[in-house]
């Protein structure tokens, strides 16, 4: 999927915008988080804490810029 269709997921508040992330981008978030951690479970605890805090910081509305 491509990266503007999902962003408009996020903007959707919809949660395969989690899923979609996770398919394109998982594999090379867990590289650089275990490169970083060396432990496989760390490393997928923080890519989790990531998706959580990307979907956290999602305003509740769009603000359109001029």
């Amino acid at each position: 999927m491509e990266d503007e269709k999902i962003i408009a997921l996020y903007w959707a508040r919809d949660e395969n915008a989690i899923i979609y992330t996770h398919q394109k981008y998982g594999k090379y978030c867990y590289q650089i988080a275990y490169h970083i951690l060396s432990d496989r479970e760390d490393s997928e605890e923080c890519i989790n804490d990531t998706y959580l805090k990307t979907w956290n910081v999602i305003p509740p509305t769009k603000v359109q810029c001029l």
